[in-house]
């Protein structure tokens, strides 16, 4: 019996130990190969409990993880043909055609431009596509360069770029939702740099490149990689590739979102002209590792559980040789807090009232964002929850005047968000936008 279970690495921590301890352990290392188990995770997000690893398949779905680890040139067009032989393949079985009739693909760089726009990850590729037939297809045009990076843009304005302005509405801790926003200040920080390096010419590489240079790739130590998972799993970055920088240290190559890039004018990408541009990304001035570093001693605190005492940063690798325990009481377990110090007075601006769950702010962003009446079915599909919760915690919306219920001509019940919703939650104050400096 296969059992399959997807988005699990989006459980809280707390939720998640208690699915592994209670079923999932027990039906892997009771069932005797009976029941065999397919769980979708993010690296690093996951809570074996009792299930020994070692004795588990691990499948990777990362592009430098698939697409291989010792060249980067070679990932790259790996990545590429797999963007390539998905949409063909696609159009080929559901429209009986070939990619030129939609595409105008004898463009040499119109693949690699697809790949970049969503680096591989089929539900970002099948928004930009569905943008692309928007403004071009059903006008009779196919789609080309432009209007790849035009959608591109608009997947980052439309269902990335709002993940901070709406999370000031958690109903979480004030600790919580200041985590959230100190990597705002974070992501401000890296793109500020980004946008930095378009005009630096001092290093050899850089002046050899004519017109403005690519700045949309930095890399940073191995070990700040879990500083960076949040905006990671929110796609304002993604993790490139692995190798090893100019000093021969172990580095994580990161891409900022190409929608992201199109609104900022950061060119992406890396020169291709010279075989030794394949290293490229790890020139040291694309070394952010100061940046993390800096971030860390600025925003985080590390806090006992117990007496409440408050560690300098310098005494975490110290507190970590003990598993966390508390130095001072010898008894509680030191959290790492990520405050927002930028974005503190906005945070402790919103009334406690307009505090909504997960779920909540899931139904408004996207009832705001289709900008139409919705059944609870497609709200559901869009959130990957069941459309019966969406019902139920729409009917609670209704009760506070954020969402309009109603029927259809059918009888259907149909949703719309209310004008106090959009008012409330999607008006953006200077505080909200991003602090990227100067274009």
């Amino acid at each position: 019996m296969y059992i399959f279970i997807d988005d699990f690495s989006e459980l809280p921590r707390s939720d998640m130990e208690q699915v592994v301890d209670t079923i999932l352990a027990p039906f892997n290392n009771w069932s005797e190969e009976f029941i065999k188990l397919k769980i979708a995770v993010y690296p690093g997000r996951v809570y074996p409990g009792n299930i020994d690893l070692s004795k588990v398949d691990e499948i990777y779905l990362d592009i430098y993880r698939s697409y291989g680890r010792n060249d980067v040139s070679g990932m790259e067009v790996k990545a590429i043909d797999f963007t390539m032989r998905l949409v063909t393949q696609r159009l080929l079985y559901f429209c009986k055609e070939k990619p030129e009739v939609y595409f105008e693909s004898e463009s040499e760089d119109f693949w690699r431009i697809i790949f970049e726009s969503c680096l591989g990850n089929p539900r970002i590729l099948g928004y930009i596509l569905y943008y692309c037939y928007e403004t071009s297809i059903i006008y009779g045009q196919r789609i080309g360069v432009r209007t790849i990076q035009a959608a591109a843009r608009r997947y980052y304005e439309e269902k990335i770029y709002q993940y901070f302005r709406l999370n000031k509405f958690l109903h979480e801790t004030f600790e919580e939702r200041s985590s959230i926003y100190s990597l705002k200040e974070l992501l401000e920080e890296i793109v500020k740099r980004a946008k930095e390096l378009r005009s630096y010419r001092e290093s050899k590489v850089m002046s050899e490149i004519s017109g403005r240079p690519p700045t949309s790739h930095f890399h940073v130590l191995a070990e700040y990689d879990q500083v960076l998972s949040t905006l990671e799993l929110n796609f304002f970055l993604t993790k490139y590739y692995e190798m090893r920088d100019r000093d021969g240290r172990e580095v994580s190559v990161y891409a900022l979102n190409y929608g992201l890039c199109q609104q900022q004018t950061i060119s992406f990408g890396r020169p291709r002209e010279k075989r030794e541009q394949r290293l490229y990304f790890v020139e040291r001035i694309f070394d952010y590792s100061p940046i993390i570093a800096s971030y860390i001693k600025v925003n985080q605190e590390i806090v006992c559980g117990h007496c409440s005492k408050r560690h300098p940063h310098e005494m975490l690798p110290a507190i970590q040789a003990f598993d966390m325990l508390c130095p001072e009481c010898k008894k509680g377990t030191c959290k790492i807090i990520n405050l927002s110090r930028k974005y503190e007075k906005l945070i402790n601006s919103v009334s406690e009232e307009n505090l909504l769950p997960d779920t909540e702010l899931g139904i408004l962003k996207t009832l705001h964002d289709e900008r139409k009446q919705m059944f609870a079915k497609e709200i559901a599909e869009e959130l990957d929850c069941s459309y019966q919760l969406i019902g139920k915690r729409g009917r609670n919306l209704a009760e506070r005047d954020l969402v309009e219920r109603s029927e259809n001509e059918k009888g259907r019940r149909v949703f719309e968000i209310s004008s106090t919703a959009n008012e409330m939650y999607f008006s953006e104050t200077p505080d909200d936008q991003m602090d990227f400096g100067e274009n």
